[in-house]
């Protein structure tokens, strides 16, 4: 199961940006509105928004959907029906579909303002009312769709619950890539994920300084003096470090292996911090028996 927790996000810019640019759009000529259309569609192709949208918005069936709203089209103006689908993420991907078409010109405006959005003879009327039945409650869907992370619920109690190691340096790396990954944006979680990688770096050298692997065997020798566990530990930490060293997370040159999905970022960061999380609490109950 997961649970789904309302989280500040870094997406606040890009909010920002699209609210005020239906603003423009709604004080625009007819003749300029398109162009600030344009705006519109730039924005949403930015980062960070850009890559959230492409991680939680579906593809949309759009010439499907334009065929049967054209079907409703009858000998009155204004008489065709627009029925948006139910679900929020897949009305989203038809109404930016939507606007892609009717930027690029696949749909002429004037005529789908005329079939679906009549107010009466005065162009500027059409532009306002194509900014209240459209652009306005996209953007608040869209606004809605970032407010929430799906986070499982071990995993972000977990992230409030690390004893402090000692290392304020550690700590702090820690508590940024806690808060980076549960950010709705892909670009801010796979910051968090460099930043978790930094922090285990960090972790390996907490015990003895200067020998990073006396270091980690006593760590692991904390976590589990048993033997079969403990080589499972040492074969998950030797293999994390190779992750970090192989795949574009800290280091970015060309032999490095791109993480292409945000659910495969999301995968690592999972992984690595499951064994800080227990590294840093064996390490705290033996020095509080200490």
């Amino acid at each position: 199961m997961t649970e789904m927790t309302s989280l500040a996000t870094t997406l606040g810019a890009s909010l920002r940006d699209l609210e005020e640019t239906v603003s423009d759009f709604r004080d625009a000529s007819f003749q300029s509105s398109e162009s600030v259309l344009k705006r519109f569609i730039h924005h949403l192709d930015e980062e960070p928004l850009a890559g959230f949208l492409k991680a939680v918005l579906p593809v949309p069936d759009f010439d499907g959907w334009h065929a049967k709203a054209r079907s409703t089209i009858g000998s009155m103006v204004g008489s065709g029906a627009l029925e948006w689908p139910p679900s929020r993420p897949e009305r989203v991907a038809m109404q930016v579909a939507l606007c892609r078409a009717i930027s690029n010109k696949t749909v002429r405006f004037l005529e789908f303002l005329h079939n679906f959005m009549y107010t009466g003879s005065d162009l500027a009327g059409h532009v306002d009312g194509f900014a209240t039945k459209l652009l306005n409650p996209l953007v608040r869907d869209i606004t809605r769709l970032t407010e929430f992370r799906t986070v499982p619920p071990v995993l972000f109690e977990a992230m409030g619950t690390l004893p402090p190691s000692g290392d304020h340096i550690l700590d702090a790396l820690l508590e940024d890539a806690s808060k980076k990954f549960k950010d709705a944006a892909p670009k801010s979680r796979a910051e968090g994920t460099e930043k978790l990688w930094d922090a285990w770096e960090r972790l390996k050298s907490i015990e003895v300084l200067g020998n990073k692997r006396m270091s980690v065997a006593r760590l692991l020798e904390r976590c589990s003096p048993e033997p079969t566990f403990r080589a499972l530990l040492e074969a998950e930490a030797r293999e994390l470090t190779q992750i970090g060293n192989s795949f574009h997370i800290r280091h970015f040159e060309t032999d490095k292996v791109t993480i292409s999905e945000p659910e495969q970022n999301d995968y690592l960061f999972h992984r690595l911090f499951a064994l800080m999380h227990l590294l840093l609490f064996s390490r705290g109950r033996n020095q509080g028996a200490a």
